[in-house]
């Protein structure tokens, strides 16, 4: 396994805690896919296995982030007038235990502006140096930052692992993702049910992850 990496995208306390700016806007989904739960098996499982996680973090704010930038997405605005990630406070800091651990190979890469992590950073740089070839991918938002990231990886080569849980209903997969979340449950489901199978190789559970890193360590 010394070729794969978890790539755990934008743990900050504005997203996951209860006092982040953003963090009313994921509350019910949150809440519905036990996420932190879910982040704190993967981060788990992942240490046990000596698997580095790569920290893929957006861009922190402060008064002077966007000065003379003649165009703003409306990502962008937001993040600018509610100061979200704001540079030293509370809100863009590591959520409580999701935090790097570089002794266990943990990476800290340049962080994004606007979704993939591996726009306008040193992701992809980073993984080959150590020779990675599979991603395996969870944090936040599933169909923003996540979506993005994933798409990016296909587009380089990743084999790529989601984590959700699955279920089947009748002739349809349905797809309830468990180690993320987005600004609504409605809005993952149709990125986890509908755009997640056609970029990964694969669309597990946090739990099955964990079991089948396990296995293979044996």
């Amino acid at each position: 396994m010394s070729n794969t990496a978890v790539l755990l995208v934008d743990p900050y306390n504005d997203f996951l805690h209860e006092e982040g700016k953003l963090y009313n806007r994921l509350a019910e989904s949150i809440k519905d896919s036990g996420t932190i739960t879910h982040l704190f098996e993967v981060v788990k499982a992942a240490r046990a296995a000596k698997i580095p996680i790569f920290y893929c973090m957006h861009q922190q704010t402060n008064t002077h982030t966007f000065k003379g930038w003649s165009y703003l997405n409306a990502s962008q605005k937001g993040l600018g007038s509610k100061m979200v990630f704001e540079e030293g406070s509370f809100g863009a800091q590591f959520y409580r235990d999701l935090e790097p651990d570089f002794e266990a190979g943990d990476v800290l890469v340049s962080k994004h502006w606007n979704s993939s992590s591996f726009a306008n950073t040193d992701l992809d740089y980073q993984l080959r140096k150590r020779g990675i070839t599979k991603v395996v991918m969870a944090g936040l938002v599933a169909n923003t930052c996540i979506e993005s990231t994933a798409r990016y990886a296909y587009e380089h080569g990743y084999e790529i692992t989601m984590l959700a849980l699955l279920t089947v209903f009748l002739s349809f997969l349905v797809v309830r993702s468990d180690a993320t979340a987005g600004f609504s449950s409605e809005l993952k489901n149709v990125a986890t049910n509908l755009v997640w199978p056609l970029i990964a190789n694969k669309v597990i559970t946090a739990a099955e992850w964990a079991d089948s890193i396990k296995t293979d360590a044996t």
